[in-house]
């Protein structure tokens, strides 16, 4: 059993590093702190696959973050994520390094995969028939069976002789 944990160790893997950045940094400086998450993940022997420049964003809820001996409570903050590549031993260095940078208010890393998993689903709602009294009915599912090129013939010469 050690040997598969020690195999998983030295396995290349995709995660991804969702990070709030502290708000106090200003907007000419957002590109030099993102570079230094970039620089803690390659010094890892990371790749970068991905990622998302930070944007400032509203909280859900006030967070505390402790600098030296004071306090310091933020309800908004900049967002960013980096999709990378390394091996499972490297990832307790990254999580160290993170948590030791200052400018990092929170962030999270996750196993994710290589291919962009990012959709917006459509919503499917059910027809609906309109009566002449103004109320609305639920309409009958429309079942897609499929045509025959002679059905569809058909109906094309009908539509062009109307």
């Amino acid at each position: 059993m050690q040997e598969n944990k020690e195999e998983k160790d030295f396995e290349s893997q995709i995660y991804e590093l969702g990070y709030h950045l502290v708000p106090t940094v200003s907007e000419t400086d957002l590109s030099q702190e993102v570079a230094k998450l970039q620089n803690i993940i390659t010094d890892a022997h990371g790749s970068i696959i991905s990622e998302s420049f930070p944007e400032m964003r509203g909280l859900a809820y006030e967070i505390a973050k402790r600098v030296e001996t004071n306090y310091s409570r933020f309800n908004k903050a900049y967002f960013g994520w980096i999709k990378f590549e390394a091996i499972g031993s490297s990832i307790e260095d990254i999580d160290k390094k993170l948590k030791l940078n200052l400018s990092v208010l929170r962030f999270i890393l996750v196993k994710t995969v290589r291919e962009n998993t990012m959709f917006t689903p459509k919503i499917v709602s059910p027809r609906r028939e309109h009566k002449e009294d103004g109320l609305v009915k639920e309409a009958e599912p429309v079942l897609k069976t499929p045509i025959s090129e002679e059905e569809i013939d058909k109906s094309i010469e009908a539509l062009i002789e109307n």
